[in-house]
């Protein structure tokens, strides 16, 4: 029995004729945490569109559970309990809060709006405000809340933390712990290598397109001069 969630192998995918990824390899171990790294235009984020087919690859595998994901479509993608956060954090710019939580179809014994509203307190008061008007940090925060109610095995972040003050920033590492802790996977794509390593088990390192290197969190930190050359730190 695989202990992965998500495996990926030989992902290549193209923006018109640039060769964007090649070749990408990672596995993502159940319950666990894998923070994709790397310098801006590494191929980051079109990993995660590839994952969930907004960007389709042309080839290579993307097992979830495994179960290949071959010519799913995004939604189908997200009932099977795999979505994505993006980096503008999908809002809707005509919903207030309460709208944008309730348009999603949640037949979910685990999270529904109460218990999102009991994991996020900073938006109660602000149910019935535009999406658009919260702050970055509450944004994130329903950005995270609407993941959890398709009732998700594994969430994509990309860039959690971009734009953030320092002290959401700790307050969202504590937020995506309790995630952790309710046995559901992360894979996030960040910058912020410190925070990063505040919540990841696993690392991954993008240059160019490659995979340069994969290992656990303490491998990582005892190399991590090594590495400076594709995360720019």
């Amino acid at each position: 029995m695989s202990m992965s969630v998500l495996k990926i192998e030989k992902l290549n995918t193209y923006y018109g004729k640039s060769h964007i990824l090649q070749g990408i390899n990672f596995n993502l171990n159940k319950t666990g945490c894998l923070a994709l790294l790397g310098r801006n235009g590494a191929g980051k984020t079109t990993t995660l569109r590839s994952i969930v087919n907004l960007t389709k690859p042309i080839s290579g595998t993307v097992l979830f559970n495994n179960k290949d994901l071959k010519g799913l479509s995004t939604y189908e993608i997200a009932e099977k309990g795999l979505t994505m956060v993006p980096e503008n954090r999908g809002m809707f710019s005509s919903l207030s809060v309460m709208e944008s939580l309730s348009i999603i179809n949640s037949n979910n014994k685990d999270w529904n709006i109460d218990r999102v509203l009991e994991a996020f307190p900073q938006l109660k008061p602000k149910l019935k405000n535009n999406s658009f008007s919260l702050s970055g940090g509450e944004q994130q925060m329903l950005a995270i809340g609407k993941a959890l109610l398709t009732n998700p095995k594994l969430i994509l972040l990309d860039e959690p933390t971009q734009g953030l003050a320092p002290n959401i920033v700790i307050e969202l590492i504590e937020i995506l712990k309790n995630i952790l802790n309710d046995k559901i996977s992360l894979l996030i794509v960040e910058q912020n290598v410190n925070m990063a390593l505040e919540i990841a088990t696993q690392i991954s390192i993008i240059g160019k397109g490659e995979t340069k290197w994969n290992g656990s969190k303490d491998d990582f930190k005892k190399n991590i001069s090594y590495h400076k050359e594709w995360i720019g730190i």
